[in-house]
């Protein structure tokens, strides 16, 4: 039996162009805009956010509006960025003695300072997307969470290397963004997951 997970990122926050981990602004109007395109006429049984502002603000409205149940999950939070949480690009390009460079080229070895590394990211994010797949079997959920957690769910549907950026710099995901995966388990236990659908809205101001 089939599992449907359907993950969103959230829309336009507060505070965009700049690197927003645990930094917790909300969304501006256009954001809600977005995110009410994003999941309009999507069929879900329950809903499970990150706990920061700009994704559970609207799970909760949504959950409301359609009497769902919605479900704090911590694991769908955005990769914690460290002492680089919340600061403008420029700065970090400019500021940071090419530490930031360096994690940009190489994410998997590299880890913010004081933040998180990207293997902790992976890890949890595969585990609460099997356990969620086992736990609703034949139901369809939608998460609302981040771009790094989406891109690292491409990586381990396609088994990417974990080397280099491939995740960061060859994929773009706009606010609103919404990938749908399926996710099978055998007689075995095995599970496979399988992408479904990938939709990548064109911002609009």
């Amino acid at each position: 039996m089939k599992t449907l997970l359907t993950l969103v990122r959230h829309g336009r926050p507060e505070l965009a162009d700049r690197l927003l981990g645990r930094t917790d602004p909300g969304l501006t109007p256009l954001g809600w805009q977005q995110m009410r395109q994003s999941c309009q006429g999507l069929e879900v049984d329950a809903i499970f956010t990150s706990p920061l502002a700009r994704c559970a603000d609207f799970a909760q409205a949504l959950g409301r509006e359609r009497q769902l149940p919605v479900e704090t999950e911590p694991r769908l939070q955005e990769l914690d960025f460290g002492e680089w949480d919340g600061l403008d690009f420029q700065t970090l390009w400019q500021s940071t003695d090419g530490a930031f460079e360096l994690y940009w080229q190489e994410p998997w070895q590299e880890t913010p300072p004081g933040g998180e590394s990207t293997e902790s990211l992976q890890q949890r994010v595969e585990q609460a997307l099997l356990e969620l797949g086992t736990c609703h079997k034949g139901k369809n959920l939608l998460l609302v969470t981040h771009a790094g957690v989406m891109r690292l769910v491409l990586a381990w549907l396609l088994e990417g290397s974990r080397k280099g950026n491939a995740h960061l710099s060859r994929v773009t995901l706009g606010h609103a963004a919404r990938i749908t995966l399926s996710l099978y388990q055998d007689e075995q236990g095995q599970v496979w997951p399988q992408l479904v659908e990938l939709y990548n809205p064109q911002e609009t101001s």
